[in-house]
């Protein structure tokens, strides 16, 4: 089973991505490919957004994007980030697929795909079934505030930017699992524990 994980900002995606790992459930960090695949894609970068997002190491050293100059660019700019989803994503959708099929072939019984943007990448279209992580505004704040080392306006803008962000049928029409994080690790891996009975039964099932 192909197992999609996704949920807003600081509800808990990476803790819940954590108890799976310990399940012996591989996992594929998309937030971590897109980090890849800039410098993966680094001539087309450069010739979309300039020189300046590039850094050059010298003395032989390869060239990698600036992401804090790149960043400055795209977050100020809607039509900017347009332009570098157009050239970030189909790469990592397609890495994303070729570690599924490397982990399928291994004889992985089971894996996960953590994307917070998930949907939007249509990577649910090669999920058996989502799980979505929610946890309530004030936890959220709280959690990013201790994580991030962030201000609170910072904080803010960043959730008000995913404010319509929300679980949805997927393009295959597969189960999204609803898992509450707004207590501690122990109840979300309770939580865990009830939804992957629930994904082995179904697959028991033939369903």
């Amino acid at each position: 089973m192909v197992i999609g994980l996704t949920g807003k900002y600081c509800s808990g995606k990476n803790v819940a991505e954590a108890v799976l790992t310990e399940y012996g459930i591989p996992s594929i960090d998309v937030d971590k490919l897109g980090h890849l695949a800039l410098d993966a894609q680094i001539d087309r970068i450069e010739e979309a957004f300039g020189a300046s997002v590039i850094a050059d190491g010298g003395h032989g050293v390869d060239r990698t994007v600036n992401r804090r100059a790149l960043g400055s660019i795209v977050f100020a700019d809607s039509a900017a980030l347009a332009r570098l989803e157009s050239i970030s994503h189909p790469w990592m959708k397609e890495e994303t697929a070729r570690l599924v099929d490397e982990y399928k072939a291994a004889g992985a019984k089971h894996v996960v795909i953590n994307a917070a943007i998930l949907h939007k990448m249509k990577l649910d279209g090669i999920c058996d079934c989502i799980i979505w992580i929610e946890a309530p505004l004030f936890s959220r704040i709280h959690r990013s505030l201790q994580r991030d080392n962030a201000g609170l306006f910072s904080v803010l803008k960043r959730i008000y930017a995913q404010r319509q962000l929300k679980p949805k049928p997927s393009l295959n029409s597969v189960d999204i699992y609803r898992v509450g994080n707004g207590s501690d690790s122990d109840t979300l891996k309770r939580n865990l524990d009830a939804v992957l009975a629930n994904i082995e039964q179904k697959g028991k099932d033939g369903r």
